[in-house]
């Protein structure tokens, strides 16, 4: 809890934390063989995040929105631990009209459309390359193609751009450089070392009908687990790393890293209003405004607090109060209530609450306009 003057609601984001996260987890994948590129969406794009990320050794930076990659551009040029230039990768696939800002703002896409893919080609400046990694779907039924698809389809593709290069400019090159796969995020599929197997005997299979090798960008978070394990089989190159990074927690069952901050990034809320009420309504109930029928046990009168934050900016079921006494109770749109009833210390009005996010609740947090952001220590 503080009473301080920053701006209320906020996000605090620790950038010398975030840098240690990013050390860390580029480290166990360096061990392995891999590297790291840090998703950059869980912080809207925020260039000065980026940078701490950058300097914890990650070789490039994946979003999924054009807008969050335009916001980190003034890093494109940048070196930092006497690397090279951040490779910018766009993880989800553009539509076919933003061919030409998609080549403006990253070096590789993930995307198995042919369509998009021909856009991005037909797009591209001279002499310049463009790399398209194919996504393959192991199960998640996402995006992708399906496993036994792949070679077949890659041959298609490559020859297709192929053809759109020499109609155009045979220096302008758009070529399929390797596969991708994403696990846990639609249906939750838990990756196995039989995913990533069935993925590298995929890349080399497929390279061999290209004629040259392909780069294979094994998973997410969720892949963290066999990394530490030390499970994941050879012939990946890359990891894509946010949620571990950001909140260090591996994204199957949230449990932490082993030496990673919990608390690199942080929600703040003011006290508005304190008042002791019944733990239960009275009267007769129906749908709440967001048409849940929410439940509550009565507990009898318990002290309340009511803070300047609600569902238009948080997720309020990801928050975890950062002290003791304190249990989120539920949200409005605007109205977050917590019970204070166990809190050992004075509150009143314009004080501040301090809780740890999910990565659902970090999401909408950082997209709110009505939530600021505040960084702290050094990058």
């Amino acid at each position: 809890m503080t009473n301080g003057v920053l701006p209320a609601p906020r996000v605090n984001i620790d950038l010398g934390k975030l840098r240690h996260n990013a050390r860390l987890v580029s480290g166990w994948a360096g061990k392995a063989g891999l590297e790291v590129f840090a998703v950059t969406k869980g912080l809207r794009g925020d260039p000065q995040a980026a940078r701490a990320l950058l300097g914890g050794g990650v070789a490039g930076l994946a979003d999924s929105r054009l807008s969050n990659l335009a916001r980190l551009q003034g890093l494109r040029e940048e070196t930092l631990n006497g690397r090279g230039r951040p490779r910018f990768l766009l993880l989800r696939a553009p539509s076919p009209a933003e061919a030409a800002e998609t080549l403006a703002l990253s070096d590789a896409v993930l995307c198995a459309s042919p369509e998009t893919a021909e856009s991005l080609a037909r797009a591209l400046p001279a002499g310049r390359p463009y790399e398209v990694l194919l996504t393959v779907d192991f199960g998640d039924l996402r995006e992708g193609l399906l496993p036994e698809d792949v070679p077949e389809a890659a041959l298609a593709l490559d020859r297709r751009l192929a053809a759109v290069s020499a109609e155009r400019d045979p220096s302008r090159r758009v070529h399929v450089a390797g596969l991708a796969s994403n696990l846990a995020c639609f249906c939750g599929v838990v990756p196995t070392v039989a995913h990533f197997v069935d993925l590298a005997r995929l890349a080399r299979e497929t390279g061999e009908k290209l004629g040259r090798p392909l780069r294979v960008s094994a998973g997410n978070t969720a892949a963290l687990p066999l990394l530490l394990r030390r499970e994941l089989p050879p012939g990946l190159d890359d990891l894509r790393v946010g949620e571990g990074i950001i909140l260090g927690r591996e994204s199957l069952h949230r449990e932490p890293l082993p030496g990673c901050h919990l608390d690199a990034v942080t929600f703040w809320a003011t006290v508005i209003e304190i008042g002791r009420k019944p733990s239960a309504p009275s009267g007769e109930l129906a749908e709440d405004a967001f048409g849940h029928r929410p439940v509550f046990v009565d507990r009898g009168h318990r002290l309340r607090a009511l803070l300047a934050a609600g569902r238009q900016d948080i997720v309020p079921e990801g928050l975890k109060p950062l002290d003791e006494g304190i249990e989120v109770v539920g949200a409005t749109s605007d109205h977050l209530v917590v019970d204070i009833e166990d809190y050992p210390g004075p509150l009143g009005a314009g004080a501040e609450l301090g809780f740890s996010v999910n990565y659902a609740c970090l999401l909408q947090a950082m997209t709110s306009p009505d939530v600021a952001r505040v960084h702290v220590g050094e990058a």
